[in-house]
């Protein structure tokens, strides 16, 4: 019988997932599920960011007392969008405290990097080419991380938490306000 080739190493089983998803660096790179959970933190705040700009024009159109039902409504949405903020600033705080253990995990450094000041008032100021210059090459040597979107009910879920811990907020601003003024109980 001839030699076979025994030197191919085969690809690994994935369960139905492909060798390139998230879940294949999951253990050797926590950079990589920081960038998983910032991804979804950031998609939470856009979506409750546009929540918070319809109730604002409906609240701005809205007269009498409408208008107060629409005020509590846009200011839960406001803070709400806050909180989702102020999470996903918290995620990025965390990246400079991890270590990357791979290409990849560079990558997704500069993946947050990146994609947290995309919306500044002016991306073509130095270091921002730059830097997205560095993470374009690194992909193009190491390759992309595997997108993955969060679903739209995990989406739905986090923004009805953080509703949620809006409107406590607000109602316990409410509350000391009608103390305040003599209105509370």
């Amino acid at each position: 019988m001839a030699d076979s080739d025994h030197s191919t190493t085969m690809p690994p089983v994935t369960n139905g997932k492909t060798a390139n998803g998230l879940n294949r660096f999951r253990d050797g790179d926590a950079v990589i599920l920081l960038l998983r959970d910032w991804s979804r933190a950031q998609q939470v705040s856009k979506v409750l960011c546009r929540l918070q700009q319809r109730l604002e024009r409906r609240f701005l159109n809205a007269g009498g007392s409408e208008a107060v039902d629409k005020q509590v409504d846009y200011s839960i949405a406001c803070q709400a969008e806050v909180e989702a903020t102020t999470a996903a600033l918290k995620l990025q705080d965390k990246l400079p405290h991890i270590r990357a253990r791979s290409l990849f995990g560079i990558v997704a450094k500069l993946e947050i990097i990146a994609g947290a000041d995309r919306d500044i008032d002016d991306p073509t100021d130095f270091p921002w080419p730059h830097i997205a210059s560095v993470l374009d090459d690194l992909k193009e040597i190491a390759g992309n991380l595997p997108s993955e979107k969060p679903q739209r009910s995990v989406v739905h879920a986090d923004c009805r938490h953080y509703q949620a811990m809006a409107a406590d907020f607000v109602g316990l601003q409410l509350q000391s306000g009608d103390l305040r003024s003599g209105q509370g109980a």
